[in-house]
């Protein structure tokens, strides 16, 4: 069973993205357990106890990609998806994210993000920035 961690800056973000996670999961008969955070304080310390199996990290700037670094360090096995408002897509290939998204995040990408996990199919960070990029120039 997946268990997975969203570790947000706000409220709208979290309604976002675990509305997302329950559309994707329930349409694909999934059920996961999903446990939101927006402190890194209260994330790492929960999941020293209980690791997730995949995590959306959508902190602003340093402080995603720190999280994005330690949750690697912690569990090199836990599939991420990294949503950045700065183009950190060199550090996501880097950190063998599974998928990095650039701000603002579409629920196009997100979803593409997703089935990342489901199918374990790992695009190149860089191309996934750009075809965010290109979602972005759409709208």
């Amino acid at each position: 069973m997946y268990h997975i961690a969203v570790l947000t800056k706000s409220e709208t973000q979290e309604i976002f993205y675990t509305e997302q996670l329950s559309r994707f999961c329930s349409e694909r008969g999934l059920f996961p357990k999903v446990d939101c955070y927006r402190g890194q304080d209260v994330f790492f310390e929960v999941t020293q106890k209980n690791a997730p199996t995949n995590a959306v990290i959508a902190l602003p700037g340093v402080d995603g990609l720190n999280a994005v670094e330690h949750l690697r360090a912690l569990f090199p096995e836990t599939r991420i998806i990294w949503c950045s408002e700065l183009d950190f897509s060199l550090h996501a290939f880097r950190l063998r994210v599974d998928y990095f998204l650039l701000e603002p995040i579409t629920e196009e990408a997100f979803q593409q993000g997703l089935c990342a996990w489901v199918e374990k199919k790992q695009p190149s960070a860089s191309s996934r920035a750009d075809h965010n990029q290109h979602g972005k120039e759409d709208h």
